[in-house]
């Protein structure tokens, strides 16, 4: 095996003996490096440039120094030693299209890429192409790669941090261990992440303005690890992203795109989702969905920001018997469903809610005194209590919407009607600390079945309603309920405990039977 460097000055092919010396700034006209050999481009070899004019396959590469040019065109280089395989420089520039290839078939050695922190543009592609057992590919630290692909590896892939501009393809039956973090840096196009079910235990980044990555198999990260969407457009299409905590919580332009997709939360604690900073946050899918699976002894919060309804996601916590807590400040969701949770729900700060609502097994009501604004203003959406009370004001605010109870509804403080329909359910007696209404928009008090009352009660006080149309409505209680056809409200039929007609000017009223 023999060393080979690049001379002084050199600008040429790398098929051709005369660019080609045994020392770092020595004579050329030895031979050119074969596979058997090593190779260096340096600090001595100038700052022209290197054009590969075949497809050399050598021991290993250095590029330390240089600061000239090495032109891939369509060419590769595979190198087929172990060690330090590469080691570029932050001060060369890549051109054509960059690959180099890993073929040594170790099932023990440890084979290292070390690109340094270069830009997007001198990034360069790897394809890791055997290697098996014990095998090690270490990207270090700081570096950057464009595509990394471990298409027929089957070793380990260890756990340094590194940014990728490119697409990474895993191969099946290789191992990531454990630790640190991926950041993928793309600026433009679409680049793809195929795990073929290979665990990911790392955290990773999503940060290049203007790039896009789409999942072409399901992507699963460790129960500890956070996915943060920075920059760009994380695409789902249509595959689980299974991660211990998701964050985007910045005002930067990106997508979140779900598809039919949704993203499987295992955090046990702390905060395991929030885009509580919502501004520049796109979602997109037929139903953006987050999924709690596993409960801890401590609390899991989830923040989603004040995105509208065109941008709420849904919540289901399928687990667990701790303290969640949605929203440390306003959010927006869509779905919430606890079916399968057993703990203590909080709600720390006002929320929309643009879709069903169902408590599940909740058993527990927590120290949290946000509003819950139902906010959908089309269709009929669901509400679900299973038994258990909203901690504190609920509001029905949705023009165009109707809110069906499938339950008795329970509400501590205050329950408002300003937009839309509220159905209660028939049959039941739903309790609330206080009834109001506001605004100047017709809405509507229902029973889910037509003909058939649902009771309305309040301890005490008195309801005074306006813009209120009720039909098969029971108000009881103990509180005087007031819905007098002068302040608009409308007597739809089959009412009891309301008191229609009309206030007179001494402040009492005219009753009509």
């Amino acid at each position: 095996m023999a060393a080979y460097f690049w001379v002084t000055g050199g600008t040429g092919n790398w098929n051709s003996a005369s660019n080609w010396a045994l020392t770092s700034g020595g004579v050329g006209g030895v031979a050119v490096p074969g596979s058997g050999d090593t190779a260096a481009i340096d600090a001595n070899s100038g700052s022209g440039t290197v054009t590969l004019d075949i497809s050399p396959t050598i021991q290993t590469l250095t590029c330390t120094g240089f600061t000239g040019t090495l032109a891939f065109g369509t060419n590769t280089i595979t190198l087929n030693s172990t060690g330090n395989l590469f080691i570029g420089a932050t001060t060369m520039s890549i051109s054509g299209t960059p690959l180099i290839i890993l073929n040594n078939a170790t099932t023990t050695a440890t084979r290292t890429i070390n690109a340094g922190a270069v830009t997007e543009a001198n990034s360069i592609s790897f394809n890791i192409t055997a290697g098996s057992g014990t095998a090690i590919i270490t990207v270090t630290g700081g570096g950057a790669v464009r595509d990394l692909n471990f298409t027929g590896y089957t070793g380990s892939h260890n756990a340094t941090s590194y940014t990728m501009y490119g697409s990474l393809t895993l191969g099946t039956g290789m191992t990531v261990t454990a630790g640190s973090t991926t950041t993928f840096a793309a600026t433009s196009g679409t680049k793809t992440i195929t795990t073929n079910a290979v665990v990911i235990d790392k955290s990773l980044t999503f940060n290049g303005v203007g790039g896009t990555w789409q999942l072409q198999d399901a992507l699963t990260s460790g129960a500890t690890r956070t996915t943060t969407l920075t920059n760009g457009t994380l695409n789902l299409n249509g595959y689980t992203l299974t991660t211990g905590l998701f964050s985007s919580n910045n005002s930067n332009t990106r997508t979140l795109a779900f598809g039919t997709s949704k993203i499987v939360l295992n955090g046990t604690s702390g905060t395991i989702f929030t885009t509580s900073t919502a501004t520049g946050l796109t979602v997109t899918g037929t139903a953006p969905l987050i999924q709690a699976t596993a409960g801890g002894a401590g609390t899991r919060t989830i923040n989603l920001g004040a995105a509208g309804e065109a941008n709420a996601i849904s919540l289901d916590v399928t687990a667990g018997s701790d303290i969640v807590s949605l929203s440390t400040t306003s959010g927006a969701y869509k779905n919430v469903n606890f079916t399968g949770f057993t703990g203590t729900v909080s709600i720390q700060n006002s929320i929309a809610v643009f879709g069903n609502w169902n408590y599940g097994g909740t058993t527990t009501q927590g120290t949290g005194t946000g509003t819950v604004t139902f906010s959908a203003t089309s269709g009929t959406k669901t509400i679900t209590s299973n038994a258990f009370s909203f901690p504190s004001n609920v509001n029905f605010n949705g023009i165009g919407g109707t809110f069906a109870c499938q339950d008795a509804l329970s509400v501590t403080s205050t329950l408002t009607i300003t937009n839309g329909t509220l159905q209660l359910k028939s049959g039941t007696t739903n309790t609330v600390g206080s009834f109001t209404t506001v605004g100047t928009n017709q809405k509507f008090l229902q029973a889910t079945t037509n003909g058939s009352q649902a009771t309305l009660s309040q301890a005490s006080g008195t309801v005074s309603a306006s813009y209120l149309t009720i039909k098969d409505s029971a108000a009881t209680g103990g509180a005087t309920f007031n819905a007098f056809t002068s302040n608009a409200n409308v007597n739809a039929g089959n009412n009891t405990g309301w008191k229609f007609g009309s206030a007179n000017s001494a402040g009492g009223f005219l009753q009509f039977f």
